[in-house]
C-alpha cells in the first residue's frame, strides 16, 4: 500500500535562509540513506507566510519506518536537530493512502 507523508513546518520570521541553509544538508543526507524524493511547496496566497509544505511517498509503511530509522540514527541528523529548533514554530506530519 502506497503511503504519502506529507509535513506543514512553519519557520520563524526572519529565518527562512538559515532554515534553507539547513535542509540543503538535510536534503543531501535523505538521498544519501536512501529516502524517496520530496516535493517541496511555499504558499501563493493565504495566512500561511512562512510555510512550507513537504510530500514524500514510500510504496509501504514498512519502506517508511526502515527510511526513519535510518535517518534518525544517523548522528549527523542528530546533530542537526538542536539547530531546527531555534528556526521552526511549527511542525505537523500526516500520513495519506490512496483511496480506492
Amino acid at each position: 500500500m502506497k503511503v504519502i507523508w506529507r509535513t506543514t513546518v512553519k519557520i520563524v520570521p526572519g529565518k527562512m535562509a538559515e532554515y534553507m541553509q539547513l535542509e540543503e544538508k538535510r536534503k543531501a543526507m535523505s538521498s544519501s540513506l536512501g529516502m524517496p524524493p520530496e516535493k517541496v511547496y511555499s504558499c501563493v496566497s493565504g495566512d500561511m507566510a512562512h510555510t512550507i509544505v513537504y510530500e514524500m511517498e514510500w510504496d509501504s509503511l514498512a519502506a517508511l519506518e526502515a527510511s526513519f530509522e535510518k535517518m534518525f540514527a544517523s548522528p549527523e541528523r542528530q546533530a542537526m536537530m538542536p539547530k531546527y529548533d531555534a528556526l521552526i514554530v511549527s511542525h505537523e506530519n500526516e500520513l495519506y493512502t490512496p483511496m480506492p
